[in-house]
């Protein structure tokens, strides 16, 4: 037996996993994409948060470009009353831009993903809280957003 009996081999270095996300788009198949690679330029949210109360909803909107310029933006719905499941509602909805945008492209996809979002809450008083994650979308973009 050669060497000390006290020394282990070293482990090979793990291999870094990149996180990964799933985004669902509206009336087509969800994309797969890599965080880094993607990072988010702007988004807007709004709701009622949790706070301790058996019930909620929150609605968010956002835009992520990838090193390539191509842009998705997404968005969701959630709601939950724990006294009632049947006013329980998640919506997922979202636009893949697959070439480089202009910037028009690219606010008129936030739009049509607000009036997904729209169109699909069961809730009608809920409806109207979108403008406000559209709205904190938009103020958020910035003026260099397509290169």
């Amino acid at each position: 037996m050669h060497g000390n009996i006290n020394e282990q081999p070293k482990p090979d270095k793990p291999v870094e996993q990149k996180k990964r996300r799933t985004i669902t788009l509206t009336n087509r198949a969800p994309i797969e994409i890599v965080e880094d690679e993607w990072p988010v330029i702007a988004e807007g949210a709004c709701g009622c948060p949790d706070n301790g109360q058996p019930w909620g909803w929150d609605i968010s909107i956002h835009v992520r470009r990838s090193k390539y310029a191509r842009v998705v933006v997404y968005g969701s719905f959630r709601s939950w009353d724990e006294s009632d499941d049947d006013n329980d509602q998640r919506i997922r909805v979202g636009r893949l831009l697959t070439y480089s945008p202009d910037e028009s492209v690219v606010w008129q996809a936030v739009l049509d993903v607000g009036e997904d979002l729209r169109s699909r809450i069961a809730h009608e008083p809920l409806r109207k809280h979108v403008v406000y994650a559209t709205d904190a979308c938009f103020a958020k973009l910035p003026s260099n957003m397509v290169a």
